[in-house]
């Protein structure tokens, strides 16, 4: 049986998709305004002959002929596939055939195969190549096809569970034990054979990325999604882009328990980027692109409307990265993107009964490019993906190389040797603990112990890790000191007596520590060890918080066992450390069982849940402007700058509702880690006292015009068929307003910041020398590549 082709073929002449922002020297053009009756693009991807073979939300697939570019005129051509499939979220062309993976149920959920029979499109009847267990918006997704030819990679949401038959799980297990469970395989990522006989777990904990892309050294990215519930909680993962490595845990966990991007096991992202939906992504490698651009990797963000560019560089044996936007609209949906046979972009919208276009983008001008043939990793790359191939017991020889890149200095080859680690029989390695290794042979070896989670080597971890000198520890080795006492007491249990003296040696007189996320830690740790001084301690940690984010986690852990045991004094400090208005807002979270937490703490400070909260109205005290200022922030004067009166008037003035600050604070505002590093100090205090002259756009507002003659501006934060949901107030940063579709004359930009203006008029000369001061200060917590300023 082939497919035939349904009698709704159309045409659409190609418009100029004046709507859209660009960056100079592009053009960009609109090739279909998809008709009703074929349902929402979600998914495609080019065949041989340069055609586009779409996917809506619907049965059956699309087969569309762009006109060709640059050819007045022209036309797009679209024809329904009569085929069984629909709702593919995933598709490529490879081995002489479709590839689909399905997660609506048509007609079924997994990877479906259509065989070309003739080369030119004619597909046999659809064949399930692998069942997955999960469907829908957090079911299977991307598809493509890996270096050399010989695998499928496809990359499945967190409400998948594994398919059956698998041949090899290159993410080491953590088994579960008495007192912790083993984390799910959710958001993984898998690799077939082409018939789909051999199964392979490449990677897993991701939240919801929905597409993947290979780099031109064969090196595997994803753009993952947040979870908007979690925003202003400390455990909350803004949208990040990931090096995906073989055998890596990114280390999402549906909850608290998300692994923090120092921890040794988790690693870091790329880059982290901020709120949103993250779609389709593409390297431009085969775009006639100015090689800026031809080398980016572009990726879709479907809820604020755009599409980044973002610029790799090699970082040891991963990446760090930078982005742009390369292009944005009000709406614009985007749902998947993929460079065309004629070197332009191409790109759909749509997805959750949104109208769909399909788009393209060019570059309307001459491109001077040079073409690396055959591009070659790095020698570092190479070392890591040896240590990936250790994922079984070696000899030797081979355990000795990953012994010794334990304590390389490069993060990735390190984490890569640990996993590698974990395949090994204990009993061949334990011993070299005794020696005198590297401290971060030592940890990494310890993180391996305590992840296998056998009761026997509790006593070794804690020897282990009392022997090395904290004086001599950097700032990420601590974290790893502190992560193997926590990850040894949740997966073996509680010390004992002498074993919790033994630990309280280790760590106990460095908490406070002035550092946001050790204080964090040791927090968790010493929490659970019950130790003297405590609360008071923690009460000093609080009262120095930058941020209602930071706060959250200390608050937890005195609700839990409730403040009834307090002093007066304590409760007094306790109340005088919060933002009461923030703090309410925390009883209204999206979490029942967090909301009532934090409700019946209120109750136990005698906060009141009913009564409005008054904010105290600070005088002004002038209405500021940049050159009122300039004296005040110049060189010498920066010098006297107090940076604890810098991070009060922060707090004070609520920035940390939208800006992040080390890793804590908001994310609907750009992130401000690294300013020093971009800006003079008088630029970033034009742009606080000027907040709408320069406007990004995935911070911009728009206006929408409504049929009744009202106006409402905010930020476009969500779109679901027949509603906008719209953010329309910073100081209640988690608040939507709805907006009917069919309620909307007109949307168009807004040309002001959500950031209001005067912000600093209540604040003196030296408060706001002090902020500035602040924000250019290097932060504590910056270890991660993600701790750039967005551009």
């Amino acid at each position: 049986m082939s497919v035939g082709l349904s009698v709704y073929a159309m045409e659409f002449p190609v418009q100029k998709a004046s709507e859209l922002k660009i960056p100079q020297g592009f053009k960009a053009e609109k090739l279909i305004d998809v008709p009703g009756n074929y349902a929402s693009l979600i998914n495609f991807t080019f065949d041989p002959q340069g055609r586009i073979i779409a996917s809506s939300t619907g049965k059956g697939l699309l087969r569309i002929t762009p006109a060709p570019l640059g050819q007045a005129g022209g036309k797009t051509h679209i024809e329904r596939l009569d085929v069984e499939i629909g709702a593919a979220h995933g598709l490529t062309y490879a081995f002489g055939s479709l590839y689909a993976v399905t997660a609506a149920g048509i007609p079924d959920t997994g990877v479906f195969r259509l065989k070309d029979l003739d080369g030119k499109g004619n597909f046999a009847a659809a064949e399930m190549i692998l069942k997955i267990p999960g469907q829908g918006e957090h079911g299977g997704h991307g598809i493509v096809v890996g270096p050399q030819n010989q695998w499928l990679y496809f990359i499945a949401g967190n409400a998948t569970q594994l398919p059956k038959g698998i041949t090899r799980n290159h993410v080491s297990s953590i088994e579960p034990t008495e007192f912790m469970k083993a984390p799910a395989h959710q958001g993984f990522v898998m690799r077939i054979s082409p018939d789909g006989k051999k199964r392979e777990v490449f990677a897993h904990g991701l939240r919801n990325s929905f597409d993947i892309a290979f780099d031109q050294f064969g090196e595997l990215f994803t753009y993952d999604s947040d979870n908007e519930g979690f925003m202003g909680l400390p455990w909350y993962r803004p949208t990040n882009l990931y090096h995906l490595t073989n055998g890596a845990d990114l280390g999402w966990r549906q909850s608290e328990d998300n692994l923090q991007s120092y921890y040794p096991d988790n690693p870091p992202p790329v880059r982290e980027v901020g709120p949103g939906s993250p779609t389709g992504i593409a390297f431009g490698y085969e775009a006639d692109f100015p090689m800026r651009f031809a080398n980016a990797l572009f990726a879709c963000d479907w809820s604020y409307g755009h599409i980044y560019a973002l610029h790799l560089q090699q970082d040891g044996a991963s990446y760090s990265a930078d982005w742009e936007f390369f292009i944005s609209g009000q709406p614009l949906p985007v749902t998947d993107i993929a460079v065309g046979n004629d070197g332009a972009l191409y790109f759909t919208t749509g997805g959750r009964g949104n109208p769909s276009q399909l788009y393209r983008v060019y570059y309307d001008g001459p491109v001077d490019r040079r073409i690396i043939s055959n591009p070659k990793p790095s020698e570092v790359v190479l070392l890591r993906r040896q240590l990936e191939s250790f994922h079984r017991i070696v000899d030797p020889k081979e355990l000795k190389i990953i012994w010794a890149n334990l304590g390389s200095p490069d993060r990735a080859v390190r984490y890569a040797a640990r996993v590698a680690l974990e395949y090994q029989p204990i009993a061949s390695w334990s011993s070299w603990l005794d020696a005198d290794y590297s401290h971060s042979q030592v940890l990494e070896a310890c993180i391996v112990l305590a992840r296998k989670g056998d009761l026997n080597l509790k006593q070794k971890i804690l020897d282990s890790v009392e022997k090395l000198p904290w004086s001599e520890l950097n700032h990420l080795q601590r974290h790893a000191a502190i992560r193997v006492l926590n990850l040894a007491s949740q997966r073996m249990g509680s010390f004992t007596s002498g074993q919790r003296d033994q630990v309280l040696r280790v760590v106990d007189r460095y908490y406070p520590s002035q550092n946001k996320s050790i204080d964090r830690e040791l927090a968790t740790l010493l929490f659970n060890l019950g130790t003297e001084d405590f609360v008071d301690r923690t009460l000093t940690v609080l009262e120095n918080s930058d941020s209602m984010m930071q706060q959250i986690h200390y608050l937890r852990m005195f609700a839990s066992t409730g403040v009834e045991g307090f002093t007066a004094q304590q409760k007094q400090r306790l109340r005088d450390s919060l933002d009461v208005g923030e703090f309410k807002e925390l009883t209204t979270r999206k979490y029942r069982a967090q909301s009532e937490q934090f409700a019946a703490l209120a109750g136990q400070l005698g906060i009141s849940l009913e009564e409005d909260v008054e904010q105290e109205q600070r005088p002004v005290v002038a209405e500021w402007t940049l050159e009122d200022l300039m004296e005040s922030v110049d060189k010498e004067s920066l010098k006297s700058a107090v940076l604890s009166s810098g991070k009060s008037v922060f707090r004070s003035a609520r920035c940390d509702n939208c800006h992040r600050v080390g890793s804590s604070g908001g994310v609907l505002g750009p992130n401000l880690n690294g300013l020093a590093g971009r800006y003079a100090p008088a630029v970033v205090l034009d742009h606080v006292l000027n907040p709408s002259k320069v406007i990004a756009p995935q911070y911009a507002q728009s206006i929408f015009i409504l049929k009744s003659g009202q106006q409402v501006t905010g930020q476009i934060v969500n779109l679901g068929g027949d509603n906008f949901q719209v953010r329309v107030d910073p100081f209640k940063p988690f608040a939507r307003q709805t907006i009917r579709r069919s309620d909307v004359e007109q949307i168009v930009r807004s040309r002001t910041s959500l950031m209001p203006t005067g912000l600093l008029n209540t604040f003196t000369r030296h408060e706001i020398r002090d902020l500035i001061g602040y924000l250019l200060s290097p932060d504590e917590d910056s270890t991660t590549a993600a701790d750039r300023l967005d551009q």
